[in-house]
């Protein structure tokens, strides 16, 4: 069960982690992270089934992400034309370039400081 206390370091440790990961995924649009979290969230999960090795359709996505399918359908038609996401068949997968661009700008460390601290916090 979860303290007032400890409710309040995990979802600080949420809100800069959320925040951090949108500096690193989509640092050209960083001055618009509040109305844009619903792309970061899709942009996110696509990601992850990327490097898993398994891409995900529309339905698969919403499921993931619990959001409704048109909404992240129309989200996703954003994130193509953005260049983030390719439509590869019936699943969706994140572009050869933005991956190249994630590894080259890896911004790991401040990620895991983060946890750490809020992991200290809630010993």
């Amino acid at each position: 069960m979860l303290t007032k206390s400890r409710l309040y370091h995990v979802t600080r440790l949420w809100v800069e982690l959320t925040r951090q990961l949108h500096r690193t995924v989509a640092p050209e649009m960083q001055h618009q992270f509040g109305s844009r979290i619903g792309l970061l969230l899709i942009g996110a999960a696509v990601y992850i089934s990327t490097v898993e090795g398994r891409p995900m359709t529309a339905s698969g996505l919403a499921a993931f992400v619990g959001m409704p399918r048109a909404t992240l359908i129309r989200r996703l038609a954003r994130l193509r034309r953005l260049g983030i996401v390719d439509k590869v068949g019936g699943t969706y997968r994140t572009t050869a370039k933005r991956l190249d661009q994630l590894s080259r700008n890896d911004q790991a460390a401040p990620l895991v400081r983060l946890v750490r601290a809020t992991h200290e916090k809630l010993r």
